[in-house]
């Protein structure tokens, strides 16, 4: 059951009810994943990227057609089912850390650990420190968030994504709020991650030049997509 090795939507629409209307954000989307893919989708402020990426990931369900995880339909899964997907098969990196603020380092990429039915804090620490010296974060494992960069944060955040080892990992403007010279970092992290761990992204940006690094881009257009 937990080995996702694919997303793909049938035919999704999405609108929303505004003043009593309903709005059409995302019209007849067809879309494929595979496990090990690299995917940018792109488009204007409000074309809906964080929309689809919010269905695609099962945060979020469609007004019609059809999305799958593998060979199950979402639509066919309880919520309990949808959040021990999400816990073994997707990690999230959004464009706010959502570091818990009271909680170390150490101890905010050690929780989706703590999370899981077969934890043991000695393993599972291993693999927190492990992540913690890949990412060149060692000196700061018990620092609060208040005491890092945003550079440090947004890779304390990519680490706390893939600690449990997912397939898929979301990506939501994960360098919109850096410097450039963070941004590339935060960037080429996340590269070496997905090379590393065989896991695919599926990134939703503005930035024109981490897309181009992505295997296939995506454009939301007139609420349809298009490969680019």
């Amino acid at each position: 059951y937990y080995v996702m090795n694919n997303i793909s939507t049938n035919n999704i629409y999405k609108s929303f009810k505004h003043n009593e209307e309903d709005m059409l954000v995302l019209e007849d989307i067809n879309i494929s994943i595979n496990h090990g893919d690299k995917v940018a989708i792109t488009g204007e402020s409000g074309a809906g990227k964080s929309t689809l990426l919010q269905i695609l990931a099962g945060l979020d369900s469609p007004s019609n057609g059809i999305i799958k995880f593998g060979n199950q339909e979402a639509n066919l899964l309880s919520s309990i089912e949808k959040s021990n997907l999400r816990l073994h098969s997707f990690g999230f990196v959004y464009q706010f850390h959502h570091l818990l603020e009271d909680l170390t380092v150490f101890e905010n990429i050690l929780l989706p650990q703590e999370l899981m039915p077969s934890y043991k804090y000695k393993d599972a620490s291993k693999k927190v420190n492990d992540l913690l010296g890949q990412l060149g974060l060692q000196s700061r494992a018990n620092f609060l968030p208040w005491k890092l960069s945003g550079g440090e944060k947004q890779r304390v955040a990519i680490a706390r994504a893939i600690i449990n080892n997912p397939q898929f990992l979301f990506l939501d403007e994960p360098t919109g709020n850096l410097d450039i010279k963070n941004a590339n970092l935060v960037q080429d992290l996340i590269i070496q991650i997905a090379d590393e761990y065989k896991v695919a992204l599926i990134l939703s940006t503005h930035d024109n030049s981490f897309a181009q690094r992505m295997d296939k881009i995506y454009k939301i257009s007139n609420r349809n997509i298009i490969e680019v």
